[in-house]
């Protein structure tokens, strides 16, 4: 079925932002205060828990939803807002990470996320269970490439900081209170090449053990919440 995600948090975080057309729940599921919440927010309709095994396959915690249509956004809505961080994804194709990293950013308080139209994970039921819902809730700009997104957020007055295991600096060398766009690579290449020479800057992750690198998810919650703690402090 399209435009179905499932789990109990992801699915209450999308009724919650009004994206949800319709709700199916596993019979014979115990109480659950998200499941109570739930069935307040859209119309509920009870099936066998083998039907709903059958139409959401994975752990779906008894619990599926139909979408309504996302939202588009593109790039100049999201600049027109204003936005003060924006999380640019780059050849993130895991679905794990992508919602994991929007995850992150909506909980840091991201005012967006720009995504390329190729060389990334789609937006699916994988993808927004991950998130736990963060994906219905975050604009998300769909871009034709990244490095001409880049350019244009510059022109926005708004930095540009690539998450890079060679960069120059420290995440805490640098001033995160000003807008930023924090751009985090995929699994293994990182942010690209072309990518990372139109950013301003090239900030890394301190690494003390025998491991290289974090994931593109690990390592993009890390340089988020080095963006909050500066801006809390200030």
């Amino acid at each position: 079925m399209p435009n179905l995600i499932h789990g109990r948090n992801a699915v209450l975080e999308a009724a919650r932002a009004g994206r949800v057309a319709k709700i199916y729940l596993a019979a014979g599921l115990g109480h659950d205060p998200r499941l109570v919440e739930i069935a307040r927010l859209a119309p509920v309709e009870t099936v066998p828990p083998a039907r709903l095994d059958a139409m959401a396959p994975g752990v779906n915690q008894g619990v599926a939803a139909e979408l309504k249509p996302r939202r588009e956004w593109s790039l100049r809505q999201l600049l027109d807002g204003r936005p003060t961080l924006l999380v640019a994804l780059d050849s993130i194709l895991d679905p794990q990470n992508l919602g994991a990293v929007i995850r992150s950013a909506e909980v840091a308080g991201a005012d967006g996320a720009i995504v390329p139209e190729h060389r990334s994970a789609p937006l699916s039921p994988t993808a927004v269970k991950a998130s736990s819902g963060a994906s219905e809730l975050l604009p998300i700009a769909r871009v034709s490439g990244l490095p001409s997104a880049i350019v244009e957020v510059k022109r926005a007055g708004i930095w540009c900081v690539a998450l890079d295991p060679r960069g120059e600096s420290m995440a805490w060398e640098f001033d995160f209170r000003q807008p930023v766009c924090v751009v985090v690579g995929g699994e293994g290449a990182g942010v690209q090449r072309l990518v990372k020479e139109r950013c301003d800057v090239r900030v890394k992750l301190p690494m003390k053990g025998r491991i290289a690198s974090l994931n593109a998810s690990a390592a993009a919650a890390a340089l988020l919440y080095e963006v909050l703690r500066q801006r809390h402090a200030s």
